[in-house]
């Protein structure tokens, strides 16, 4: 009886550490907020890796998607890096132990463990910390997808970035500097220096009175503010230049009468370069010592909600940053 009893209570206990193996700590969206529960871990399917998270990006899309779905219960983020743990059936490349960037289609990220295709996958930088390389994918993305895959751009031409400091911004510097062009960048002259060590030429302080009056003949715009940014824009394009904006499209008849294309920009379109091979790049870049991410702040993953307030209040310099326990 003593023996059976002994054999039934060692069941009970790897039941409970099996369970406990099974799930994980996360963030999800009830009643719009960034809320920390157990979770199940998820496993990785056909084409896919788990990754154990180090370093999870904040970006606008987050709070903005929890604010549209207040009771999703869905796990939030774009952007992770860690280490894998396991791969799903037919991967081939990747193993347990490598250190990762991957990309997720605006859920999973905020978690232990996240479920990443390998389409969206990449190493590690190794000049990156795994803070540095998470802010990596969705802004680079976004800024490649603009800049190298929508305007081509190469040595010789001029580029002027809205809103330079932030996460798209600042990785648009960066892929311009490294393709040849000029750039220019408006932000607060606070990130004056900041700008200049990445690559910029000019800053343009954004609070100076109609400065987009003074700047002309440009060949492209990125636009990463706001609508109303975007329609100031044309003005300083020479005729034939490109206005790409992340931020809200450019009124499509003043476009036409100053004779330059608008472009609204679409990461999430899987057009252009794969996404594994933006990433690629970027870190290639980054192990070169020609890109790196600026973080403004970093918090537990328990602390979201207050990463999502600093970040709701604009002016962020390149990238929050939550720090996942492992």
């Amino acid at each position: 009886m003593v023996l059976r009893l002994a054999a039934m209570l060692l069941v009970s206990v790897c039941a409970v550490a099996g369970a406990a193996a099974a799930t994980m700590q996360a963030i999800v969206i009830r009643n719009g907020e960034a809320q920390l529960r157990t979770v199940p871990r998820p496993n990785p399917q056909a084409g896919q890796v788990r990754i154990k998270v180090r370093a999870a990006a904040v970006n606008p899309a987050d709070w903005k998607r929890a604010q549209r779905e207040p009771n999703s219960g869905r796990i939030p983020g774009w952007d992770v890096s860690g280490v894998i743990d396991a791969v799903g059936p037919a991967v081939r490349g990747w193993k347990a132990g490598d250190a990762v960037i991957g990309y997720l289609e605006g859920y999973g990220g905020y978690a232990q463990y996240a479920v990443v295709p390998v389409g969206h996958l990449a190493r590690k930088p190794t000049k990156l910390s795994f803070n540095q390389a998470a802010g990596i994918p969705l802004v680079a993305a976004t800024a490649w997808r603009a800049l190298v895959d929508e305007a081509q751009l190469h040595a010789g031409q001029t580029v002027l970035i809205q809103g330079a400091a932030g996460g798209v911004g600042s990785a648009a510097v960066q892929i311009a500097v490294a393709r040849g062009a000029r750039v220019i960048g408006t932000a607060s002259m606070n990130n004056d220096g900041y700008l200049r060590s990445i690559g910029e030429t000019e800053t343009i302080d954004y609070h100076t009175a109609h400065f987009e009056r003074r700047i002309k003949d440009l060949d492209v715009v990125l636009n990463t503010v706001n609508p109303a940014t975007a329609a100031l824009s044309i003005q300083m394009l020479k005729p034939g230049g490109l206005l790409l904006s992340t931020a809200g499209a450019a009124p499509a008849a003043q476009c036409a009468a100053a004779h330059v294309r608008c472009v609204s920009i679409q990461v999430l379109d899987e057009i252009g370069t794969p996404k594994s091979q933006i990433f690629s790049e970027v870190g290639k870049l980054a192990d070169a010592g020609k890109y790196t991410v600026g973080i403004d702040a970093t918090f537990p993953l328990a602390e979201a909600g207050k990463a999502w307030e600093v970040n709701k209040a604009g002016h962020t310099v390149g990238k929050i940053i939550l720090v996942v326990p492992q």
